[in-house]
Order: structure tokens, then sequence, then C-alpha cells
């Protein structure tokens, strides 16, 4: 229901932009990213076992265009995606006395909608929400020790995708002149839907995952 949302205001958007004058917005972003995961799995004896909560810490460089839509001197509308073009090792799964992984993530997608408002000349203020869309990879999965008897799974990584509700808030520093015309600094919270994997002997394993983001972002407007 919240991916249709916005896409629904998404494509609204656009449909209303050619009453209003607009420009096009193209930049790159770096984000100081913290990503906090729990799950649960299932043993031999069908008992379902919660794990901690666990967080991995990375950077998270991305590129993005936007359609600026000025709706009046004080109020636009800025409608991108966003592209996360690398995949990276966020998470090294050491137990010692169970499972080991490799947790990668990447080409992540988000497309949103950010309202911003214009609280002194050259600085606005904005809000965003969005839908983000990635791959999330666990490789080398490898049994340490065999757990109160329980059979080792035979599958040695799986490929899922991760998806979820975007939103947050920053400020914009406009420039003039120069290669890049503009500056942001923002807050978001991805929200990604719960994950499900069941492995080669029948356990079932779900991760439930969220990500913060803190970027800086250098744009320039045409």
């Amino acid at each position: 229901m919240f991916k249709k949302i916005i896409i629904a205001a998404i494509s609204a958007s656009f449909v209303a932009s050619a009453a209003f004058a607009d420009s096009t917005n193209i930049g790159v972003r770096i984000s100081a990213a913290n990503l906090e995961a729990s799950g649960t799995e299932t043993t031999d004896q069908a008992t379902t076992i919660t794990q901690a909560s666990k967080n991995a810490d990375f950077a998270l460089p991305s590129i993005f265009i936007e359609r600026s839509i000025d709706v009046n001197s004080e109020v636009s509308i800025s409608l991108g995606l966003d592209y996360v073009p690398l995949t990276a090792e966020i998470s090294a799964i050491n137990s010692g006395t169970g499972v080991d992984a490799d947790i990668k993530a990447g080409n992540l997608v988000t497309a949103y909608i950010q309202p911003s408002y214009l609280v002194q000349e050259n600085v606005r203020v904005f809000g965003k929400l969005g839908y983000a869309q990635g791959d999330l990879e666990v490789d080398n999965i490898t049994r340490t020790a065999n757990l109160d008897g329980e059979t080792a799974p035979t599958d040695t990584g799986a490929d899922k995708t991760l998806e979820g509700a975007v939103y947050g808030v920053g400020i914009q520093v406009d420039r003039d002149g120069g290669v890049f015309n503009f500056i942001r600094l923002e807050a978001t919270h991805t929200d990604f839907d719960k994950v499900s994997h069941t492995n080669s002997n029948g356990k079932v394993l779900t991760a439930d995952a969220d990500m913060d983001l803190v970027t800086l972002t250098i744009g320039k407007s045409f």
C-alpha cells in the first residue's frame, strides 16, 4: 500500500509539472550509514529462536537525478531517483560456535518526492518520502559447529530483495556560480520489509532491518 501511494504521488507530480517552472538536478551523495537488523531461526525441533539485534556502520556513495518543480516563489517539489552503483560488504558474521557468513548489499534504488520551503535567501528546508529497493547477498555460509545434533545446511548463499519505505528531513543551501550550485545535509530512515529464507534443511530464517543515513549532497541545477 505504501509503495502504491509513493508511485501515485510521484506520477501526479509529474503531470502537474507541466503547469509550473521546473529544472533538472543531478549530483553525488556520500552517506554515513548504520544498518541494524534482528532475526529469528527455527531449529530442527521446530523451535523459533530470536536472534540478538546487530548493527553495522559503513559509507554509502550514490548518484541522483531529480526534476524540481517551482510551485511558487517559496515552495518547490523535487521528484527523484537515487542509485547506489556498487555492492559492498556490510557485515561479516564470525560466530565461532554456529554459522559464519558474509552479508553484502547493493544496487539500491530509491524513488522519492521531496517538497521544500524557502526559509531565507538561498536556504531551504525539505522533507523526503520515498520507497527503496535493493539486493541483499548472503555468501560464504559455513557451519563452524554442529550444535545440539542439528543437521547442517548444504546451501552456501542466498540472494534476496531489500525494499521498504524511506522518510527524512534536510536543509539545502543554494550557491551562485561554480560547478555545483547547491549543497544539502539530510537525515533519512529506511524501514525495510522483513526478509525470510528457507535453507536446505527446511529451517526458516527471517531478518528485519532498518537503515539510518546522514548524507552530504552536492548538486547542479540546469
